[in-house]
């Protein structure tokens, strides 16, 4: 992620806030979508054009992405001078286009109140038309049929410009419910590619357009670093798929194929759960603790050289602590495989979704917002801005970074973060605890994913049963 992942560490404990039934009880019934145009009919005379009733759409972010108002680069949260916001920027430009239509942007904490003011709002039967969130999120609300399906608004062409595993994964029962915005990868390996010099073992860093590469190479370059002090990686606990990346590329995954089990508890996963524990353990290429540590603690170690590899997550973007350092080169990798296996990294689509309203028209203008909101002038400016990796494949020729390059791969190794409301509970609460016991020696590699299996399993069939 690194930048803070407020989008994904938020869902603990929200889904149960508010029963399926009393949601489902709220819903209004599906708008249409958007039927062709007739034929036109000759003209005997000027038509009447019809009075269009001026439509009101509310849409509750939480990103605020301030930009300079004159160059729109990104600038830091403290400037406030000649400032406008990513959205605010955005609003500005539909104004134009479409005057008939009021926007309201409302700014929320996406914090552990997020899916609770949703969940009061379809109670109350007056939901937001738009909310930003990743496909994880709205799939609390698909099977309420509380959304509002996009095709009808998106166009050919943006749909061929996705990229299958997008599509794939926004799609539910054959219907696309979230206009993609970006990909946030939740893997990848820091590495300080000049602690990797100064050892001997450049040679050993990955290569290659996608820079794919093996375990071992990844172990030995670990030995290698951990000298004067410094140990070869550094391993946190409480966001998972931080280091859970490595499990995947022992071929481990965290569900089945329809997401009806919780799967990690296979060999593979063992296998690559007991190479995690005896990084610290046996070999001594781990900083010590990794038990208890956070990963904001393990990314200050490595920013500060005590680490030469972190595995974190993002997009490829060197992050600001890093740029212009002469002594610090940052490199970005996919996480390491094992021969015959594919490396995976959790991948979430961020996007908008469209709540369904009562009033078709306001669902319609709802739709032709979030449809402007994700064009490609749009898009692109946030891949200028901030970095973000765009959904539509035709302007990732725009990136030559060379590190964001290969996190534009990582879109060839997704992994699931669950589309059902069990999937932030086994993600944030059951897969730290699972670590936390694996790696403390409380448990065995077997026993603690054992257990984590018997537990997400329950949540997946509480949440299959409605």
């Amino acid at each position: 992620m690194s930048k803070k992942m407020l989008s994904r560490r938020s869902f603990l404990a929200l889904s149960a806030t508010i029963s399926a039934s009393a949601l489902a009880a709220c819903v209004a019934p599906a708008a249409p979508a958007p039927a062709a145009a007739p034929a036109a009919a000759p003209a005997a005379g000027p038509t009447p054009v019809p009075a269009v009733e001026p439509k009101t759409v509310s849409h509750w972010v939480y990103s605020t992405l301030p930009m300079d108002r004159d160059t729109l680069k990104s600038v830091p949260a403290d400037v406030t001078t000649n400032v406008v916001t990513y959205f605010n920027w955005n609003l500005e430009k539909f104004n134009e286009a479409e005057p008939d239509v009021e926007v309201l942007l409302e700014y929320l904490p996406h914090d552990q109140s997020w899916f609770a003011k949703i969940d009061s709002s379809l109670i109350a039967g007056t939901p937001p038309d738009v909310v930003q969130g990743p496909v994880s999120e709205a799939a609390k609300y698909i099977p309420l049929g509380a959304l509002s399906p996009i095709e009808g608004y998106m166009s050919p062409e943006i749909q061929s410009d996705l990229h299958p595993a997008i599509v794939a994964e926004a799609t539910f029962d054959g219907h696309q419910y979230i206009w993609p915005w970006r990909l946030s990868f939740g893997g990848g390996i820091s590495i300080n590619a000049s602690m990797w010099e100064a050892n001997g073992v450049a040679d050993l860093l990955p290569s290659g357009e996608t820079r794919r590469w093996l375990m071992d190479d990844f172990l030995t370059a670990a030995k290698a670093n951990t000298t004067g002090g410094a140990f070869g990686t550094v391993l946190s606990t409480d966001i998972h798929y931080q280091i859970t990346q490595f499990m995947f590329g022992f071929g481990a995954r965290l569900f089945n194929e329809d997401e009806t089990q919780v799967i990690m508890n296979s060999p593979e996963g063992v296998e690559g759960l007991q190479w995690l524990i005896d990084l610290e353990n046996v070999h001594k290429v781990a900083v010590p603790g990794s038990a208890i540590r956070k990963a904001q603690e393990a990314g200050q170690i490595f920013t500060e050289g005590k680490a030469a590899s972190f595995p974190s997550q993002g997009s490829g973007k060197t992050p600001p602590e890093f740029v212009d350092r002469e002594d610090f080169k940052w490199f970005w990798a996919p996480p390491p495989n094992v021969p015959g296996k594919e490396p995976g990294v959790m991948t979430n689509i961020h996007g908008h979704y469209v709540f369904q309203q009562k009033d078709a028209d306001r669902t319609a203008a709802a739709q032709n917002w979030t449809q402007f909101l994700t064009r490609p002038d749009a898009l692109k400016l946030s891949l200028d801005s901030f970095g973000m990796p765009p959904a539509l494949q035709s302007l990732w020729g725009a990136i030559e970074d060379e590190n964001m390059k290969v996190g534009l791969t990582f879109a060839d190794m997704m992994v699931t973060f669950g589309r059902r409301a069990s999937a932030a509970a086994i993600t944030f609460s059951l897969a730290p605890r699972m670590l936390e016991a694996a790696l403390s020696g409380q448990l065995s590699a077997q026993q603690a994913l054992d257990e984590f299996a018997t537990e997400g399993n329950k949540l997946i069939a509480e949440a299959m049963a409605g």
